[in-house]
């Protein structure tokens, strides 16, 4: 492989992580069209440049342009990036105070492993409850802050066969 080809392939995968921040070597790899080798080559020469960032989040090394976004940003946007997190927090958005049995019905995993993420967005602070008469209910804290992150970076775009979930959920 020539030097300008390897630049350009840099210029893509920065380009891609600045529009979608958060995304994985795997995902960067797919979107592309190039070989997971190949993508781990180029984010480790873009990372030892300092132009992007490598964190390792929910069993994911995530990628972050360099500087342009915080940690919490970063660990909100890791959970935006994964499937059931993402589900439990458009559908607490669209119906906020939803028992673990509303969101159980609708998600539709096992209760274990719901509380599982639902214990991982509460301790990310993104989601919270509220206990009433021995029933828990949750809600997203910072609902307009989650939404600005949901509009600015359409995680679900990244995740296969979200559409369902997507086009069900109005603003």
């Amino acid at each position: 492989m020539n030097e300008q080809s390897d630049v350009e392939i840099r210029r893509k995968i920065y380009r891609l992580i600045y529009k979608n921040p958060g995304l994985h070597s795997r995902k960067i790899a797919k979107v592309l069209k190039i070989s997971g080798q190949l993508a781990d080559y180029h984010l480790a020469y873009l990372e030892k440049d300092k132009l992007i960032i490598g964190v390792k989040q929910e069993g994911y090394r995530r990628f972050y342009v360099e500087g342009k976004i915080g940690h919490t940003e970063r660990q909100r946007i890791s959970l935006l990036r994964q499937e059931i997190p993402l589900k439990i927090i458009l559908f607490l958005l669209k119906n906020p105070n939803s028992r673990h049995s509303d969101l159980y019905n609708f998600i539709g995993i096992a209760p274990s492993t719901l509380s599982y993420h639902l214990k991982k967005l509460i301790d990310k602070d993104i989601v919270t409850f509220k206990v009433l008469n021995n029933e828990v209910f949750y809600f997203v804290k910072n609902e307009q802050e989650i939404i600005n992150l949901v509009v600015k970076y359409e995680p679900h775009s990244w995740i296969d066969n979200f559409e369902d979930v997507w086009a069900d959920f109005t603003w």
